[in-house]
């Protein structure tokens, strides 16, 4: 276990508690949960209290990229519903930027499409589809949008098999969204099997590329398959765009399931569902 002794000595005001509960002159850290581009997270102890600590890495070759993934993060903060992982603050020590989160005992989605050993019973999927709008659902009636979602970032937790909507450092504020050069402003991409068709063509977000990435989480927890296999992802863009590609849905899949699977994903978003009407449906007909 290494400890941070060291008084933080920068700290933004963006806390969902009083600093002083924190006590973040002594953090404990544990065992790495996960990593990815931008940063490492760790299991972490204050004040007796579990949380988790995501570190921005001090060196990454898209700097800009990771400022911008940080400063979405924050956006978080106001997020506060079971089915999204809640954000506590941020916080910079030494030049060295990092998010407190809550800390769960959780899998992600993808990790229990890829085990053979779990069940995704239709019960199960439409359970984890009811959640994962209603999280969206929040999220976009507080005015932000995800656009990254998909199932390595939605974590289950083990105990309740809940899930939870996670990683919003590509996250934009809808209000803030105001022309159409937004989106080429950004150093950040999302995932692009997932990636709505007027994104990827460089129009603004709308809460309908939520709904469009959705769609193919849906998808995958029939399948259990990557969308589009191992295509290159100017492959990927091409077809989306340009044919109106989708992934295949199984002939055996329930109907009204697909039914509301491929409304998530409509080439025109205007005719696409949204979160709400998605979250609805799933309350009504299941």
């Amino acid at each position: 276990m290494k400890s941070m002794k060291n008084r933080l000595d920068y700290f933004e005001n963006l806390c969902t508690k009083r600093k002083e509960d924190f006590h973040f002159n002594e953090i404990q850290l544990g065992r790495l949960l996960g990593s990815g581009g931008f940063g490492n997270v760790h299991e972490c102890t204050i004040n007796r209290q579990k949380y988790a600590l995501k570190r921005f890495h001090i060196t990454t070759r898209n700097a800009r990229a990771a400022q911008e993934s940080f400063t979405s993060e924050n956006m978080a903060i106001r997020l506060q519903h079971k089915n999204i992982v809640r954000t506590h603050c941020t916080f910079i020590q030494n030049e060295s930027h990092y998010i407190l989160m809550e800390y769960l005992n959780a899998r992600t989605l993808q990790s229990i499409i890829d085990d053979e050993n779990e069940v995704i019973s239709f019960k199960r999927r439409i359970r984890f589809a009811k959640q994962i709008s209603s999280g969206l659902t929040y999220s976009h009636e507080k005015n932000i949008v995800h656009l990254d979602l998909k199932p390595l970032n939605i974590l289950v937790s083990q105990v309740i098999d809940q899930c939870k909507i996670s990683d919003f450092g590509c996250c934009k504020d809808l209000t803030e969204i105001s022309s159409l050069t937004t989106p080429t402003k950004t150093s950040l991409t999302g995932t692009y099997p997932y990636r709505a068709p007027e994104l990827l063509c460089g129009e603004p977000a709308t809460d309908k590329a939520d709904v469009y990435s959705f769609g193919i989480c849906l998808w995958q927890m029939v399948t259990r398959e990557k969308p589009y296999g191992n295509e290159h992802h100017e492959v990927i863009i091409f077809k989306v765009v340009a044919y109106n590609f989708r992934p295949h849905i199984p002939e055996d899949t329930e109907k009204l399931y697909s039914e509301v699977m491929t409304q998530c994903w409509e080439e025109c978003k205007e005719n696409r569902m949204k979160a709400s009407e998605v979250m609805q449906f799933f309350r009504e007909h299941f």
